[in-house]
């Protein structure tokens, strides 16, 4: 046993210490460049390590924030220039990640852990996709890259009610109609999705006028949502507005359109407001009925 401890001091006093954290080679690569000790690193990530560092973090506090100590040291050493003193005029702040990684012991291990240490710089929220459908005065609305719609929500409406899928594609070969979600384009789901939103939104706090002609013609409260799609570069013309119509009494369409670069057109409150007045108009001549009534 004796021995044993004087091999285990011998040990202690060759390495100078015995640690448990993780470290790096003097050399080794911290970016992924094709080799498989390469960390890969959203362009978020990267800014933000890049920013920590060049903020002034002190050695303690990125070894507090669990960065091995070879790479804390190294990184602040450089970063503070000849004098060892942050915020003096011959600090050297890292231009780009690239290089940081050329920092001595700041390999795949170190960028782990400076990931971990500024999560929560890259950890926002995602972008509501549906954020200016709710804007309910905005007639053209458009969308954030990379947004998708699998799948369709029926929209609340109090007690008025948006029934259906309706799409029309306008180009040679495109359904005109579907009823099938399923069978929209990505940009005609999104403003169909979003049509549904701005109708949930709008009915919230529905417009008088639309209240009085829910009470005071034949109309029972009933939308159906339809879809223009025009974002195949194939497609007859283009988009133009939005439009609300009274296809039979008991029906009014509630009708979106799709740019062909996937902008999308949407009734609007004051739309609404409108097409209330106009089926009321159109009621007062047909003892209730409003077939036929619409706005754009």
């Amino acid at each position: 046993m004796r021995h044993a401890t004087l091999i285990a001091l011998s040990l202690v006093a060759a390495t100078g210490c015995i640690s448990d954290e993780a470290e790096d080679g003097e050399n080794d690569v911290g970016l992924s460049d094709g080799k498989a000790d390469g960390a890969m690193l959203t362009d978020c990530e990267k800014a933000a390590i890049v920013s920590y560092i060049n903020d002034g973090v002190t050695a303690a506090a990125l070894q507090a924030a669990g960065v091995h100590s070879r790479a804390a040291k190294n990184l602040t050493s450089i970063r503070d220039g000849n004098d060892r003193r942050f915020g003096t005029a011959d600090d050297k702040p890292y231009a780009s990640i690239e290089a940081i990684d050329r920092v001595a012991y700041v390999g795949r291990q170190a960028f782990a852990q400076l990931q971990a240490a500024t999560a929560e710089r890259c950890s926002m929220p995602p972008a509501d996709p549906y954020a200016e459908a709710r804007d309910v005065t905005k007639a053209l609305v458009r969308f954030p890259t990379g947004a998708v719609a699998t799948e369709y929500t029926y929209p609340e409406g109090g007690n008025f009610d948006l029934g259906g899928t309706e799409f029309w594609q306008r180009w040679t070969g495109g359904h005109s109609p579907t009823f099938d979600f399923s069978e929209g384009t990505d940009a005609g789901r999104l403003c169909m999705q979003a049509a549904a939103i701005r109708f949930e939104t709008i009915m919230m706090d529905p417009p008088a006028e639309l209240v009085k002609l829910d009470a005071e013609t034949n109309w029972s409260g009933s939308f159906f949502n339809w879809n223009d799609d025009y974002s195949n570069p194939t497609a007859s013309g283009d988009a133009s507005g939005s439009r609300l119509w009274a296809w039979k009494t008991h029906l009014i369409k509630w009708i979106s359109q799709t740019k062909k670069d996937g902008g999308c057109y949407l009734p609007t409150r004051d739309m609404v407001i409108r097409i209330a007045n106009a089926c009321l108009t159109t009621a007062r001549a047909a003892n209730g009925e409003i077939e036929g009534c619409q706005v754009r």
